[in-house]
């Protein structure tokens, strides 16, 4: 993971991000709760439940705000957020799976 600056206002996660698959809706999420596709919400390995992220699709510049809610993703450590599939429609990668993002970490 990389995290730049010392102070959780100026901390930033760079890296790719993908989306659930509808195939997780309604299961139990690490952090309480059930995984609903419409919520903005994203799974991140590190950062405590709760913490707020504003999130910057790096290809458009389209830019939204999810809670971490989940553990994950797994496998491709590139990988560095797996969002929810309505952060995913806002930020314009729905049907493209994947894309650069830059996140910087507005609380925790």
């Amino acid at each position: 993971m990389i995290l730049v600056g010392s102070a959780s206002a100026n901390r930033f996660i760079e890296g790719k991000a993908v989306h659930y698959s509808n195939l997780y809706v309604g299961d139990t999420m690490a952090c309480g709760g059930t995984y609903q596709r419409w919520k903005m919400i994203t799974a991140q390995r590190h950062l405590p439940c709760g913490t707020k992220l504003r999130v910057t699709n790096l290809r458009n510049g389209r830019k939204v705000t999810v809670r971490v809610k989940d553990r994950g993703p797994y496998g491709d450590t590139s990988v560095k957020l797996d969002l929810s599939r309505r952060a995913a429609k806002e930020l314009g990668f729905l049907h493209r799976g994947v894309t650069n993002i830059k996140a910087r970490v507005l609380d925790n």
